[in-house]
Formats: C-alpha cells, sequence, structure tokens
C-alpha cells in the first residue's frame, strides 16, 4: 500500500465503571496492489461506549477486585469499513491509536474500491481490532450463503455463514475459549461496533463523527466455594455450558443476526495460561465475556484440586455492556454414577466394550460416554494407524481402522463366546430380549436357554452376561427404550474431549418436553463438525447421554466402516437393541431393530444383518446401594483410574 495518510479519532466521554489493560497487539493496513484501492484520509471522532463500560482493554483494580478499569492503551485498534466494499477487499482497514489515557487519537486510513465517497455513505467501526489477528482470533469475516445439501436424493437449503478471505459486512464472534482474565476480555472478547456517515468530503478527505461505540457483550466475575463453603484456589478449568458462545454480527446494522441456527458453541471453556491456576480466594474473580440473553439450564463446571464441582441455574439474563460479579457457594462435587436419565430411561454411562488381554481383561461399562476403540492414535500421510495409543486424533479421522482383540466397541447380535473372533459372520436365529442367555445343546448349533450342562452361556444378551454379577447391572435396550431417543429426545450434533485430549464425535440426547426434537441427518442443520457442540462437562455430570459414531463392521471383517468423520463424511452410529425380525413361522430372524443417526442419517429399522457388529449402549437394569450413593465395580472404578478418567 503507498500514499499512506493518517486518520484521527478522538475519544472521550465518562463512564460508570470503568475498565483498562494494555494491549500492544496491532494489525497492518495490507491491501492488494494489484486491487488498486482508494485510499481516504479520514478525520473522525466518538465517544466512550454507552452505559456501564467504555471501548477499552481491562483489567482488574488492585485496590478493589470487582471493579474493572480501563483506558485506550497506546497501538489500541478500530476496524473500519465503507459499507458496500464487502468481497472485494483482502483487509478491513485499521484506525490506531497513538497514545494512551481516557482519550486518544487514532491514525490510519479507510480504504474502499469505490471511485469517490459521498456524505450518504455509511462506514463502519468494530473493537477490537487486534481480535482479527493471529491463530487465536476470535473475530473471522464470514458470507452469508444458502447451499444445497443432499441426503438420500433429497436437497434442502441450508442457511450458513461461512468462512471468507475478503472483508465483509458480517463477522463471526468465537467466545468458546477464554483465559479468565479481564486483560484477554479487552483484547479478544470486548466487541463493540459503531456506524456513521461522512459529515463532509473534500477530494481524499472526509470528517465523520463516531458517536458512542455499542458494547455487545456482557462480563461476568465468577468466585467459587467447595461443598464447606471454602474458597477454591488451584482451578484448573471452568466450563459453562448451555450457554450462547458464537454469534454473527451484521456491521452495517450493528446487531447479532437472528437467521443463525446453528447448535455449535454452546458451552464456554474457560482455561488459565499454561502454568497458571485460577483462584477465588483474595477477593479473586475469573472473568468471562458472553453473549447478552436469557438462559436456561445453565450448567457450571470447575475442576480444582483433583475434583470436580458443580452448579446449575435454572435462568439467567444477561444485558449487554453490564458487568456481573456472582459468588457461586456450596457447588456440589460431582462422582461417577452408573446410569443417566433421559426420556425416562436409565441408561448405562458407556458403551459396553472390551479393553485389554485378549485372553481376559475387561468387559463390562465403558469408563466414559464417549469411548469409543482405538480413542487416540497415530496417523500416517494415508491416515492409516502408526500407533494406538499415543496418538493426537481418534479412529474417527483413520482410513477403515481395523477393531483389535484388546479394544472392541463393536459385537454382533446374540454373540458371547466369538464376541472376539473379529471376522466371525455367523448368524444367531434366537432373541436374546429379556435378557436371555442360550447354551450350546449340541455342535450343530442347536441352542436352549436353560444350562443342560452346566458349561455356560455362549449365546445371549451380552450385556446382561458379563454384568450380571457385579454391583450394577445391565442388559440390552429394547426397541422401544432406542425408540424414545429416536423419536421423544432432544438430540444435537456434538463432541466430547477424551481423556487423551482428543475428539470424539456423536450425538448429544436430552429429555425433551415437547417431544422429537432432533438435529440430525447432522448435515441439515450444521456445515461440518466444526459446528458441533462441546459437551464433555455436561456428559461428565450425568446430565445427558453421549453417544458416539460408533459406525459398524461387517460380516467377516474386522475392518470398522461408517466412522469416519474427515472430509465431511457420512459417519454414523449404528445402535443396536435385544429386538429382531422375525420369519414367516414365528421364529427369531436374521436382522436387529437398530438405530441410525450421524451426518446423513436418521432413522431406526430391522433392517440390519445379525452378522453385522454394531455398538450397545445397555440400559441399567438393577444395582446395590442408593440413587443417591451407588455402589460402583471395582473394575470399573480401577480401569477409570488407571486412565486417568476424571
Amino acid at each position: 500500500m503507498k500514499n499512506l495518510s493518517k486518520i484521527t479519532i478522538a475519544v472521550c466521554g465518562t463512564m460508570t465503571i470503568l475498565f483498562s489493560a494494555c494491549q500492544t497487539d496491532e494489525l497492518t493496513n495490507n491491501a492488494n496492489d494489484e486491487n488498486k484501492p482508494h485510499v481516504y484520509h479520514v478525520t473522525a471522532s466518538a465517544n466512550q461506549s454507552q452505559g456501564a463500560a467504555p471501548s477499552r482493554a481491562l483489567s482488574v483494580d488492585p485496590d478493589n477486585g470487582r471493579r474493572l478499569i480501563s483506558e485506550w492503551a497506546a497501538n489500541d485498534g478500530l476496524v473500519a469499513f465503507i459499507n458496500g466494499d464487502e468481497g472485494t477487499l483482502e483487509k478491513y482497514s485499521i484506525l490506531t491509536a497513538k497514545s494512551s489515557g481516557k482519550a486518544s487519537s487514532f491514525m490510519g486510513d479507510i480504504m474502499t474500491k469505490r471511485p469517490t465517497i459521498s456524505t450518504n455513505d455509511n462506514i463502519s467501526f468494530l473493537y477490537p481490532a487486534v481480535a482479527l489477528k493471529g491463530t487465536k482470533k476470535t473475530i473471522n469475516p464470514v458470507e452469508r450463503r444458502l447451499i444445497d445439501v443432499t441426503i438420500k436424493n433429497t436437497t434442502t437449503k441450508l442457511l450458513y455463514y461461512a468462512p471468507s478471505p475478503k472483508v465483509q459486512q458480517y463477522v463471526h464472534f468465537n467466545l468458546s475459549r477464554q483465559d479468565g482474565t479481564a486483560t484477554t476480555l479487552g483484547s479478544k472478547f470486548d466487541y463493540q461496533c459503531k456506524s456513521a456517515h461522512p459529515q463532509s468530503v473534500q477530494g481524499d478527505k472526509f470528517d465523520v463523527q463516531v458517536g458512542t461505540l455499542e458494547r455487545i457483550v456482557s462480563f461476568w466475575g465468577l468466585r467459587f466455594t467447595d461443598e464447606n463453603n471454602n474458597k477454591l484456589s488451584n482451578i484448573d478449568s471452568v466450563y459453562i455450558s448451555n450457554i450462547k458462545a458464537s454469534g454473527v454480527l451484521d456491521m452495517t446494522q450493528n446487531k447479532l443476526v437472528t437467521d443463525d441456527k446453528y447448535e455449535e458453541s454452546r458451552s464456554i471453556a474457560v482455561v488459565p495460561e499454561d502454568g497458571t491456576k485460577f483462584t477465588s480466594v483474595n477477593n479473586e474473580y475469573t472473568y468471562i465475556a458472553l453473549l447478552p440473553g436469557s438462559y436456561t439450564d445453565i450448567h457450571i463446571m470447575v475442576y480444582a484440586n483433583g475434583k470436580k464441582y458443580e452448579k446449575v441455574y435454572s435462568n439467567l439474563n444477561f444485558t449487554a455492556d453490564y458487568v456481573y460479579h456472582t459468588d457461586i457457594l456450596h457447588m456440589i462435587p460431582v462422582h461417577p454414577r452408573p446410569w443417566v436419565d433421559v426420556q425416562g430411561v436409565r441408561w448405562a454411562t458407556g458403551n459396553f466394550i472390551h479393553y485389554g488381554d485378549a485372553n481376559g481383561g475387561y468387559w463390562g461399562i465403558a469408563p466414559a460416554q464417549w469411548w469409543i476403540s482405538q480413542r487416540a492414535v497415530t496417523l500416517d500421510k494415508n491416515r492409516n494407524i502408526t500407533n494406538y495409543d499415543k496418538g493426537n486424533t481418534t479412529s474417527q479421522f483413520a482410513n477403515a481402522p481395523k477393531q483389535i482383540k484388546e479394544d472392541v466397541d463393536l459385537f454382533r447380535y446374540g454373540h458371547i463366546k466369538e464376541a472376539l473372533d473379529l471376522t466371525n459372520g455367523d448368524i444367531f436365529k434366537y432373541s436374546v430380549a429379556d435378557k436371555k442367555l442360550w447354551y450350546p445343546v449340541n455342535r450343530y448349533g442347536s441352542y436352549t436357554d436353560w444350562d443342560m450342562n452346566g458349561t455356560g452361556a455362549t449365546r445371549g444378551d451380552i450385556a446382561w452376561y458379563y454384568t450380571k454379577d457385579k454391583h450394577q447391572r445391565y442388559r440390552m435396550p429394547t426397541r422401544s427404550e432406542i425408540d424414545k431417543l429416536y423419536k421423544e429426545a432432544r438430540a444435537i450434533p456434538a463432541y466430547c474431549y477424551t481423556d487423551k485430549g482428543t475428539k470424539v464425535y456423536g450425538a448429544y440426547f436430552t429429555t425433551s418436553k415437547t417431544g422429537g426434537y432432533h438435529r440430525f441427518p447432522a448435515k441439515r442443520f450444521v456445515n461440518s463438525i466444526d459446528n458441533y457442540t462441546n459437551v464433555t462437562a455436561l456428559v461428565q455430570a450425568n446430565k445427558g447421554l453421549f453417544l458416539p459414531y460408533t459406525g459398524l463392521r461387517l460380516p467377516n471383517h474386522a475392518e470398522v466402516g461408517m466412522r469416519d468423520v474427515s472430509y465431511n463424511q457420512n459417519a454414523y452410529g449404528q445402535y443396536m437393541t435385544s429386538d429382531e425380525s422375525h420369519e414367516r413361522n414365528g421364529k427369531s430372524g436374521k436382522e436387529s431393530y437398530d438405530f441410525y443417526f450421524g451426518a446423513a442419517e436418521w432413522n431406526a429399522n430391522n433392517l440390519a444383518p445379525k452378522s453385522q457388529a454394531k455398538a450397545i449402549r445397555p440400559v441399567w437394569d438393577s444395582g446395590d446401594g442408593s440413587d443417591d450413593n451407588p455402589t460402583l465395580d471395582d473394575d470399573y472404578v480401577n480401569l477409570r483410574n488407571s486412565l486417568g478418567i476424571k
């Protein structure tokens, strides 16, 4: 860019609550010379933000932890662009403060592809400019699109705000990851905007009165105590779920759009900088920024001192440009539980699995709801697995991963003895409903449901077989129970973080009071897995049911298919019930009743061959202890502890 001139914005005004911090990052104004934009030298003035706070970087008053103070900092920046230039410029114009204080001058140029500017043109301003910069930027230009989504020969329109490399009138705010400090709030999340017309234009110079910048976000300072009301320290992270953590701003209207219906970013993760911890002692707050609105069932999870604590608010309201402070007292410790209730059914808190030694190992409920086989793998450039336990992704990104006997989460209908014979394709033509176990009568494949020879069951309900003698007992779900998820529950595309830090994608189910709400097939509601909701904290607190995309194994094959989520493929979960088809003579048939959900799936039927291996999410049958204090099985607890699962 050549012939740069200066733009001046004088910022002044009064405030009822003061904020401050140093902001040193600066965006460079770098227009594409080939586009030959016109550069206008502008003199502009603006007042401080409305109401509670000005539009500056933030910090905590050292004399009062409930007070945030603010001043303009040297190199503070404002985004500026002339409406109508969207899609034509490579970068927004940036106006930079040259001095610190409650008022400051901003110097810079505004670029446009227009040959002339008049007093009828509208100029939009956005703060903070630094939030557009770097790998951790929280503002991104987006373009509003209607795209065609075709699923099974049916095409629907999906409204999508797509990331754009050009200047756009729409920008996407991402508040889903924060570090709890007022300083970062000011530099990354203190979103404010305003539009104004030039007052006069003379050649390549014009004057503009910006007026009062409008803050779009609210701020929330939090302190925490444990169940004994002791202030928590050594806090590793805080998760706030069921609260909107992303939005799209129309800069030309200075309003958040209302047609962005995606379910993504309904959780804010607040994680301190490396080597630091949060604390609630000495009057210290953990600060977050959030989008204003009325929220229900807000779930707060605090990880501190190796424990988890939770608090649920039925309803909270936040108004833009306000600072809230809350002491969250007597937080309740969170412990593993044997079931989670959705639509009146008590589901196990993990799929049925085998893990460990092929000649023994663990048989039972997975140690976490997100568990899939090969939850952490290393892939080569062809997405083939090269390491099974130290990877930076999961088998959901692998190219046709093979299941191994030491880590199995897919099973054929009725198979117990041959469950680890991964290439077996036999069909069991009996029903396992009502916790049936079957014993061999002879070597020709005849079975009875009572033990003739004391040799033990070889076929039947595998979940019941391996848990019937434990403290907590489970069975395969029935068709009517799985249909409550299919027909009645609320379901959204979601993901969880594993103990290895990898992501597992699937569906998150909660009880629906209105019935039948689902955001599946996922492709009709989100453009990619990047738009799924993080439900890790909710799942750990047993606040809903998470079923991973597990795919299936075809008969006589060890390879796992339909699990691959990479490149926007059609991965899905296929979950088996104890119900199956019937032949005309009334005998059991060759198919099981399964539930399918995923990128391009949402159905349930009894058309899947029993010889396919599929996932099982058992239903809790009975258990020792009480609902408030259940007796957990030693092997389950030991597996969680050995893996470091919280």
